[in-house]
């Protein structure tokens, strides 16, 4: 939906065509009224359109398609006149292909010669939010162990390195159709992140307070959610009085209008240091003459406020008609800075996330998915009582195989047998290894770095004038993204490790094969400079923890007789 959603903010800033006028017209009678189409249209008059404003557009615009086949068949004639190709209604165009699956020669070939496939390749985006406005997303995505254990809720602490799939996961899930119940993603950005290290409570440690807040945003969260669900055809419009309660809090509080989380958690701190309006619940009085201390007071507020929503919960029958209401919380490395209140900041969501499972019983539950490099930096004492809920995302080679066959398949428009993937459209091998084991065997196992990968090897391929990606194509992107990787690393680990990029200067013309002690004296004669620059980190610059430490971020591996690990 992305060419629709261009086409309305070309339209809304001015730049009139037919195609725009036509587009434009279909979209705002039928969505004119839809918070995210409106604000696309206000930000493209001012001048400048966000990813985050465009995408809820395309999202809205591919919901309503799903639902009134009409509409996407109007949209879709609109788009073909303006010379597009509308993905996320009619998926890919098929390549033309042969219906042979398996390749016998060179005469053999499944893929006609003078079918040029590199110039309709692609393996997704870099980042899940712009890979789900592409389509991909929905059609490419893998339903890994990591995914299955969240859609059940046997886990909902989800661990992972940068790029792992963290949150193509919350981007998959919020798409619905999987989930059972509804799903709410929180995403804090750099400026919401401002408000919640700053929130702080007399006579509770930061990590305290800070879950005080998030519980109070997951409630107003949910009270939305349930106003909402319980006007909906589902419940037959069914308006209890504990779901009123709820409609009258959020209105008296400010909490019914659609707005950023950087105002929910400006009005939550105010309103839990001071005093929240809970008239609705009845318990004015109690509160208002209530000379208990600040925590105290905040606490006691927060509980009714909870109270009130777990009786909706109940009053509706939600977790036993439809399943329990989701909520996702993703991106927690934008507000993090390795800081003590951002450690708070973090310490305090899994605690709220720990309440949240026992207040809201089976009608609510949260999903956590955090970095792996800020988790296992947190110290705090109850971090034992969480292993049970953790599960750490890992992709194997099989489902990175899996990952390029499924998204070169939607890619081209028609399902690939591996052969296809790995003998027309990439060479079958590269250097004498099969080129998939080539490919996956120099990058870190995650999709991020195999999707960077693989549309290198495409870009190069199409640089080159190449119908089909080529070993010398292969070989070429392989520099590329080397550098790519060394670059990002340090970035990944920065705030964890400062000193990660000046370490890694230590290996520059190096060979790629070092034993501890060729390591040890290639090492030592940086290892002053090192402690001069970051004499907080003096421990870590010894050979053998320098070696556990490039190991576990994954620049080194260990040379094993039957390959590397």
């Amino acid at each position: 939906m992305h060419r629709a959603v261009d086409l309305l903010a070309e339209w809304a800033a001015g730049w009139t065509s037919d195609a725009a006028d036509q587009v434009a017209g279909l979209i705002t009678t039928v969505l004119g009224g839809d918070t995210a189409v409106q604000r696309l249209l206000a930000e493209a008059a001012e001048g400048s359109v966000t990813d985050r404003t465009r995408q809820r557009a395309a999202l809205a615009l591919e919901d309503y398609a799903e639902r009134v086949p009409s509409f996407a068949r109007e949209l879709d004639a609109a788009l073909h006149t303006a010379g597009t190709e509308n993905r996320a209604v009619n998926a890919f165009a098929p390549i033309q292909l042969s219906t042979r699956s398996a390749l016998s020669s060179a005469t053999d070939a499944v893929i006609a010669e003078d079918v040029d496939v590199v110039e309709r390749l692609f393996f997704g985006r870099d980042d899940a939010e712009h890979d789900m406005a592409d389509g991909l997303l929905r059609e490419g995505f893998i339903q890994t162990k990591a995914f299955s254990e969240v859609l059940s809720g046997r886990k909902n602490l989800i661990i992972g390195r940068k790029g792992s799939g963290k949150s193509a996961i919350c981007m998959r899930l919020s798409m619905g159709g999987l989930n059972p119940g509804e799903t709410c993603l929180i995403t804090p950005d750099e400026t919401s992140g401002e408000e919640l290290r700053r929130f702080a409570l007399g006579g509770l440690t930061g990590s305290a307070a800070k879950a005080l807040l998030w519980r109070y945003l997951i409630a107003v969260h949910a009270a939305r959610y349930l106003v909402q669900h319980a006007g909906g055809a589902g419940h037959r419009r069914r308006r209890t009085s504990s779901v009123v309660a709820l409609q009258r809090f959020l209105r008296d509080n400010g909490e019914l209008a659609d707005e950023n989380l950087y105002h929910r958690i400006v009005r939550a701190g105010r309103g839990l240091m001071s005093s929240l309006s809970l008239d609705a619940f009845g318990v004015k009085i109690a509160l208002g003459t209530n000379t208990a201390p600040e925590a105290v007071r905040a606490s006691r507020q927060l509980e009714v406020v909870e109270t009130g929503v777990q009786n909706a919960f109940t009053d509706l029958g939600c977790a036993e008609e439809h399943g329990a209401l989701l909520v996702v919380v993703d991106q927690l490395e934008q507000v993090w800075s390795g800081e003590p209140e951002s450690e708070a900041l973090v310490t305090g969501l899994l605690l709220a996330g720990k309440h949240v499972a026992l207040a809201y019983k089976k009608s609510l539950r949260c999903a956590l998915f955090m970095r792996s490099d800020i988790y296992d930096g947190l110290e705090f004492s109850d971090a034992d009582k969480f292993h049970s809920d953790e599960i750490r995302i890992s992709w194997t080679a099989r489902e990175l195989h899996q990952l390029a066959i499924t998204r070169a398949s939607v890619a081209l428009g028609r399902q690939l047998e591996p052969s296809e993937l790995w003998g027309e459209v990439f060479p079958t091998t590269v250097h004498g290894e099969p080129t998939a084991d080539y490919l996956f065997a120099r990058s870190l196992p995650r999709p991020r770095d195999a999707i960077q990968f693989l549309n290198q090897c495409r870009d190069t391929a199409f640089g080159n004038g190449h119908h089909r990606i080529l070993e010398t194509d292969v070989l070429e992107a392989t520099l590329v993204f080397s550098r790519w990787k060394v670059l990002d690393l340090a970035k990944e680990y920065g705030v964890r490790f400062p000193f990660l990029d000046g370490l890694l200067t230590v290996f520059r013309d190096a060979g790629y094969e070092l034993t501890r002690t060729s390591f040890a004296e290639m090492f030592l004669p940086f290892r002053d400079l090192l402690v001069q620059r970051h004499r907080q980190y003096a421990d870590l610059f010894d050979p053998d923890a320098v070696i556990d430490l490039l190991f576990s971020v994954g620049f080194l591996g260990v040379r094993r007789h039957d390959g590397y690990a």
